[in-house]
């Protein structure tokens, strides 16, 4: 037995017994999983259980005749098919195999799947029949191109949300005429394949009967309720599938030879026309892709206009738009665009203009750049200038410190001690500096300073110290002196204040902080390890010493 009779047979026969199997069990189910090949809503279980079972046994053997057709191997004819007709027999068959296989993909992914095997199918179909002028061929390829137009924007209007350009009016008017494309389109394919001569006459009727497809439907819908329209709906779409399979079985054999179908040239035009309609105008003056969001341009809410060289050719002119435009404004893109311009031209001529050169430079960057070339600069170029400006501040700074400390002297230099060092220190920011215990956690002991509001020049709370410093402009020397016991007595001679406070190092080591740019590291400040120690403080204009040594038990 051929394994098309075998597959029709075989697949009539399981439905006949899914039929029977619903009578037992009172349930459609198995007839409808078997039939409609996905599983069955609410509604056929609500609906009268004889007619849905009548239109799935219909459905069944409807399905059994199109196995029965789709699986015919081609008659061996001996006419060798050109390269064309190959292709357009894989293309036909593979649109056959995705029509009949169940889809669960986003219905935009099945629109682009199906187009992609759909017109190229259109194309070498028009290239294959023979019999029919150029002009036939050209209208027929653009009406199919039309209706394929239409679907498109449909299935668009599903997964997102209408075009925001369209009217009522024109919503109308693109239904009617991808309709209207789509049966003419499917006309000029039968008057083709029938001028053609290569294609029998039960390949043209069932061609025919998916024009009384639809009708068949809406007086089955009229008359039926339920599921059972279901049915009959898919019963009427294998129509266009066997019409597929046979269009695709037969392109072996030998064309008529005939004079050439030809059209009027309005009728190429009208199909041009068409097309148009189908695609649409805008309805307003916007860019093209301006119309995917509500507003009109898909710009975040917090925009930050980029940089002219960050910003590919082709996004120059959205990034503008989304700079520029707001919400609450109704100004079409091509308006924005055209003042933007015109502002490149009064700037280009020297004449005074209100919109920020940063933002012209994206329109204009030529213009703009010959008078502010540093909006030209990329954000990696400006951050490398930043970082060699800021490093070039780092060195003057380290310079100028190298040459503070080489200004400061010791102001005691007869109290001698190897552990002592001195450097200059820029209070630029009225920040003091300390001496802290270098292994403890002094932010608590810093938020008790800063919490009591001090205004002294020395403050100290448990293992931290800070020095307050007059605000100046100019250095001040910071000497800091490590003694094993306690200097002389106190000498304010020559000094504006001396004052002395305990400090605690749990661990043994008290440190001076960096000072400012200063490369002078000061030694540990406690030399009799863990304990309690006194700091003194000598002060005057520009001039710090500090002695730290053991406080007494």
């Amino acid at each position: 037995m051929r394994l098309h009779r075998l597959a029709a047979s075989a697949y009539f026969a399981i439905t006949l017994g899914s039929v029977v199997l619903g009578l037992v069990i009172g349930s459609a189910t198995p007839a409808w999983l078997v039939t409609m090949w996905y599983p069955p809503g609410e509604a056929v279980e609500g609906s009268p259980l004889l007619p849905v079972l009548g239109g799935l046994l219909l459905l069944g053997l409807v399905n059994a005749w199109m196995f029965w057709q789709v699986l015919r191997r081609p008659a061996p004819t001996g006419v060798p098919m050109g390269r064309a007709a190959a292709w357009l027999r894989v293309l036909l068959y593979a649109n056959v195999v995705w029509l009949l296989i169940p889809s669960f993909l986003p219905d935009l992914v099945e629109t682009v799947i199906g187009l992609a095997l759909w017109v190229p199918a259109l194309v070498l179909l028009t290239v294959v029949v023979t019999g029919s002028g150029r002009s036939f061929r050209l209208a027929l390829l653009l009406f199919g191109l039309v209706a394929q137009a239409g679907a498109v924007m449909d299935d668009f209007a599903d997964d997102a949300q209408r075009l925001i350009f369209l009217t009522p009016v024109h919503r109308v008017v693109e239904v009617v005429v991808t309709l209207v494309a789509a049966f003419v389109m499917m006309v000029m394919v039968l008057l083709a394949q029938r001028r053609d001569g290569r294609w029998s006459r039960g390949t043209l009727l069932v061609g025919v009967g998916t024009f009384a497809s639809p009708f068949l439907v809406e007086l089955v819908d009229a008359q039926t309720r339920g599921s059972t329209i279901e049915s009959i709906a898919e019963a009427m779409d294998v129509l266009y599938l066997v019409w597929l399979a046979r269009t695709a079985r037969e392109l072996n054999r030998e064309p008529r030879r005939t004079a050439p179908l030809r059209v009027p040239t309005a009728v190429t035009a009208v199909a041009a026309v068409a097309l148009l309609m189908a695609v649409g105008p805008e309805y307003a003056s916007r860019l093209t892709y301006t119309w995917r969001s509500e507003e009109g341009l898909d710009c975040r809410l917090s925009w930050t206009p980029p940089r002219v060289a960050d910003t590919p050719v082709h996004e120059r002119d959205r990034a503008y738009l989304c700079s520029v435009s707001k919400p609450d404004r109704e100004v079409s893109d091509q308006e924005l665009i055209g003042k933007g311009k015109a502002a490149c031209a009064r700037f280009a001529g020297g004449q005074p203009v209100r919109a920020r050169p940063a933002l012209l430079a994206l329109l204009c960057p030529e213009v703009i750049g010959r008078r502010h070339p540093e909006l030209l600069l990329s954000s990696a170029q400006v951050e490398r200038q930043r970082a060699e400006e800021r490093s070039r501040q780092r060195e003057q700074l380290r310079r100028e410190a190298r040459e503070e400390d080489a200004r400061c002297r010791d102001p005691w230099p007869a109290l001698r001690t190897r552990f002592q060092a001195t450097a200059s220190y820029y209070d630029w920011d009225a920040q003091p500096y300390g001496i802290y215990d270098a292994e403890a956690d002094t932010s608590g002991d810093a938020e008790t300073i800063w919490d009591a509001y001090s205004t002294d020049t020395l403050a100290v709370s448990g293992q931290l110290a800070l020095i307050f410093t007059p605000a100046q402009d100019w250095a001040t020397c910071v000497t800091a002196k490590a003694l094993r016991s306690a200097p002389p007595p106190l000498r304010r001679r020559g000094w504006d204040k001396v004052v002395e406070a305990d400090i605690v190092s749990e661990s043994g080591r008290l440190v001076m902080q960096t000072l400012s740019a200063s490369r002078v590291r000061f030694p540990d400040l406690a030399l009799g390890g863990p304990g309690r120690y006194r700091l003194r403080l000598y002060t005057r204009e520009g001039v710090d010493l500090i002695l730290v040594y053991p406080a007494r038990r």
